[in-house]
């Protein structure tokens, strides 16, 4: 019976694994179009800033930047808000699997060694049990590792050319202003 339910939890854990591991590489695909989309919207503040620079006037240029700042960004950061709180309750499950590999031991533990026990078959299923905590540390492992060069380098990115767009957009408006700052 403890084999059994070894074998199920293990069969948990890795099914668990791979649909954590999809769902990572989904988040990553899509903050990826999000990081593309920010950076061409960058792009597009540059030219739009240059032009009116040559041949508009402030209000202008303020009335454009302000309509594609509420449009374009403002859309790519209410998706990006939104699926941002999912991708944190995806990656916080990691670390999840090493502890449901250990929870699987101790059960396969716990029901191998009611009644008699004998130190061979309490041996082998130590063995037995021992691969829920091996499944549980790899998934952990390969999972870290697929969220540290997925979607948390991305995230990481699509903070960085935010905070980029917003001094661009800001620094196009100032120029044009007649601002100090620049």
């Amino acid at each position: 019976m403890a084999e059994g339910i070894t074998f199920v939890f293990c069969a948990l854990i890795l099914c668990f694994g791979v649909f954590c591991f999809f769902a990572l590489w989904y988040y990553k695909r899509f903050f990826s179009d999000i990081l593309r989309e920010v950076n061409e919207a960058r792009q597009e503040v540059s030219e739009v800033g240059q032009k009116l620079d040559a041949e508009g006037s402030i209000e202008e240029k303020m009335t454009v930047l302000t309509r594609f700042d509420n449009i374009k960004l403002e859309r790519a950061r209410t998706e990006y808000d939104r699926n941002y709180s999912v991708y944190v309750f995806w990656s916080q499950m990691v670390p999840l699997f090493s502890s449901l590999g250990l929870l699987g031991t101790v059960l396969g533990l716990i029901l191998s060694s009611s009644g008699d026990i004998e130190l061979e078959s309490l041996m082998s299923s130590l063995g037995l049990a021992m691969w829920t905590t091996f499944i549980g540390l790899i998934c952990t492992i390969v999972l870290k590792f697929v969220d540290s060069i997925g979607p948390g380098r991305v995230i990481n990115d699509i903070d960085s050319a935010f905070t980029r767009l917003d001094e661009k957009m800001s620094k196009e408006l100032y120029k044009r202003a007649g601002s100090s700052k620049d």
